[in-house]
């Protein structure tokens, strides 16, 4: 049921999942108080679960714009690919795929 519930995609990237590679990720933290029920669940590629860990969906939402930032600190490669045109940074509200398919309800 977990798995349906994004049609079988990774509810915060929606990367396709197989469903031995699925994660159950409990949307409000069990850490922070959420319940381990099924409305509480969503579906979650390793990556997404792993870096979410015991986030809220805002605060791992502005954790993923960051990322940007981060690259353009942390990483020279990053910068270089920036200077030579082969990546352009493109800062903006995140919209994860669970959000997507809730708008087209």
């Amino acid at each position: 049921e977990v798995f349906q519930k994004t049609r079988g995609r990774c509810a915060y990237c929606g990367c396709e999942l197989k469903i031995r590679e699925m994660q159950v990720d409990h949307v409000h933290p069990l850490s922070r108080g959420g319940a381990d029920t099924l409305d509480n669940m969503f579906p979650a590629g390793r990556s997404c679960n792993h870096r979410k860990g015991s986030e809220t969906v805002e605060s791992f939402r502005d954790s993923v714009e960051r990322f940007p930032k981060v690259l353009d600190r942390d990483s020279v490669t990053y910068r270089n690919a920036v200077r030579f045109g082969l990546v352009k940074p493109n800062p903006h509200r995140v919209t994860f795929y669970f959000e997507r398919l809730e708008a087209k309800k």
